[in-house]
């Protein structure tokens, strides 16, 4: 059987000396939920690259060393020897790319690409290394099984009709990012008829009911919607 991974228990390390590029990329990683550092260069990149770290995202021309001479360095050490390592860059001619894989890397992706599809590929090429993603997401006490379509808190299952366990899924999905009633009613209900925002304030006060103590991290976001933080809240 596969082993199931959690993204907030993997780090990325994102390789790139355009600052923006860099920004992207790791915002959307982030947001699907993994730890990602940075590093500008080619000597920040080794010194940063330790047995820690579950994935490189690397690009290629790079100051100080570049990203052929990373990977065949990181191959040659026994402790980062195993780590995945995804290239991006604008080097897209066929002999760079197979010069990159034959130095061993897992992917090799040319510039432009959207942030989308590294994240696609990042995933996928954590499966391949033997590490699937996991359909259970757990914050704190709450537990969520999405292929089972329930949710537990403190081990005691919640109960949550199937509206309550999408808007809890979604929001914990998102942390942080606060979204209107009418997102959530476009997301969450999306072609139903005859609902309106205040069938979204029903079906949040009832899981909040039924959450008890925990609902406190369900923000009311005022003039916004809602949002989830993991955080403590004060009441």
């Amino acid at each position: 059987m596969a082993s199931t991974f959690d993204p907030s228990q993997l780090h990325i390390l994102v390789v790139d000396d355009e600052e923006d590029v860099a920004e992207v990329v790791s915002h959307f990683l982030r947001t699907e939920g993994f730890n990602v550092q940075v590093a500008h260069d080619g000597h920040q990149a080794l010194d940063k690259a330790t047995g820690d770290i579950d994935l490189i995202v690397l690009d290629i021309m790079l100051p100080g060393l570049d990203g052929y001479e990373i990977c065949r360095r990181l191959r040659s050490r026994v402790e980062t020897e195993t780590i995945p390592i995804v290239f991006l860059s604008a080097k897209a001619e066929e002999d760079d790319q197979v010069k990159g894989l034959m130095l061993g890397a897992d992917a090799y992706l040319t510039k432009p690409v959207s942030p989308q599809v590294i994240v696609a590929h990042v995933k996928a090429v954590l499966r391949r290394s033997g590490i699937e993603e996991s359909r259970t997401l757990q914050v704190r006490d709450l537990t969520i099984y999405e292929d089972e379509y329930r949710a537990s808190l403190g081990g005691k299952d919640l109960g949550l009709t199937l509206t309550e366990f999408e808007l809890v899924r979604y929001l914990v999905r998102h942390p942080r990012k606060a979204f209107t009633r009418q997102q959530l009613l476009e997301t969450i209900w999306k072609d139903a008829m005859m609902v309106t925002e205040r069938t979204v304030d029903a079906h949040i006060k009832n899981l909040r009911e039924k959450l008890g103590t925990f609902a406190r991290h369900i923000q009311t976001v005022r003039g916004v919607g809602y949002r989830f933080v993991e955080e403590d809240v004060q009441d």
